[in-house]
């Protein structure tokens, strides 16, 4: 057989062998493995880190646990807030804004915590910064280890990656036999159901005055009852004497502002102060909402240059029914997507608020509290 031949002939075989081989599945994602000081995570992908903008990210579940770095996670999805804290430090997350603060300082970290299946993701330098904090991430094996540590961690990266080569092999193989059982797995179609038609592309954004604990005490009560938000507007003096109330509020999902009567704009930025010492003082929280009343334009914008954000509204006087108020709220259902309304006199508030609320929820609005993006 020729020289051509003999290499015709192996190149045949070649391509023969590769049509019996099966197909070569799809590149899989990176994984990555996740270690806090020296004990192994579980891997999920619920929990998962991945980088985004340049930026690697950690669950907050993670880092979760009084007996590994001391820190503890704290995720409210109604109000879009998540907080981590380790004794007095505390990183307040505006997962509307996109923002992460040092609640004691001030200090803003780079990035913004991300949502995902509802799970709350941080940067890891915003982590190591603010609660002093060392990591890594090694390439291995199965994908890369992330590992983050304080000093109560014993072994060094290297010995770590050695000590827990078992750990890593078994969690790898819980992962892909997870995987495949979820693949084999056919998800049934739901039947279809009737949904009738309703106003539930309406947002109904409230503003409620309180200048009094007993006011505070009985909206609250009012808007659970009816599975209701609103944003409170305070004067800068109630906390001081309403601090069961503002801690409620806060808790219940409900936004806080604060309500300014001022003629310049250095007092109403004294005001503005004043109140969010006392917020402070009563609940660890600030504002950054106000609503100003009677502000010209020059008042309006030193506030916003200061940093706050003023309250846009369209303003209702609450002195008829509150099924009055609801059907003019329902006007602007098919005109615009949300309506907010300041109900602006407060001794008619409380008693036609439980009438209007009833009214909304019957036709499947949404009725909401104020952030900084959406006043």
């Amino acid at each position: 057989m020729t020289r051509g031949k003999r290499l015709l002939s192996l190149l045949l075989s070649v391509l023969m062998l590769c049509t019996l081989l099966p197909p070569r599945a799809s590149a899989a994602p990176t994984l990555y493995f996740t270690a806090v000081n020296d004990r192994m995570c579980d891997l999920s992908d619920e929990t998962m880190p991945f980088w985004q903008n340049g930026l690697l990210y950690v669950a907050g579940a993670t880092v979760d646990g009084p007996d590994d770095l001391g820190i503890r996670y704290s995720y409210n999805q109604e109000k879009s807030v998540a907080i981590l804290y380790k004794g007095q430090r505390v990183l307040y997350c505006d997962l509307t804004a996109g923002t992460m603060e040092n609640n004691r300082t001030g200090e803003q970290y780079a990035g913004s915590p991300i949502v995902r299946s509802g799970m709350v993701f941080f940067p890891i330098t915003a982590l190591a910064k603010m609660f002093d904090l060392k990591y890594s991430s090694t390439k291995i094996a199965y994908g890369y280890l992330l590992r983050i540590r304080d000093d109560n961690a014993v072994l060094s990266d290297e010995y770590f990656i050695d000590a827990a080569t078992d750990p890593i092999q078994k969690r790898y193989a819980q992962y892909e036999r997870a995987h495949a059982a979820a693949e084999s797995e056919q998800p049934e179609t739901p039947p279809p159901v009737d949904t009738p038609t309703r106003r539930d592309d309406l947002t109904v954004y409230l503003l409620l005055p309180a200048a009094e604990e007993a006011a505070l005490t009985q909206l609250l009560s009012t808007l659970e009852k009816h599975q209701s938000h609103a944003t409170l507007l305070l004067t800068p003096e109630l906390p001081e004497s309403a601090g069961d109330g503002v801690r409620r509020a806060a808790a219940t999902g409900n936004a806080v502002a604060l309500r300014i009567d001022a003629a310049t704009a250095a007092e109403a930025l004294a005001q503005i102060e004043r109140g969010n010492d006392a917020l402070w003082r009563a609940a660890s929280l600030r504002t950054r909402l106000v609503y100003l009343e009677s502000a010209d334009k020059t008042l309006r914008a030193a506030v916003v240059g200061a940093g706050y954000c003023p309250i846009t509204i369209n303003t209702s006087d609450f002195t008829r029914s509150g099924t009055h108020w609801a059907d003019t709220a329902l006007k602007w259902a098919g005109r615009s997507t949300s309506v907010r309304l300041y109900l602006g006199a407060e001794s008619g508030v409380s008693s036609a608020l439980g009438t209007a609320l009833s009214r909304l929820r019957a036709e499947s609005c949404t009725i909401a509290a104020l952030n900084e993006v959406t006043a």
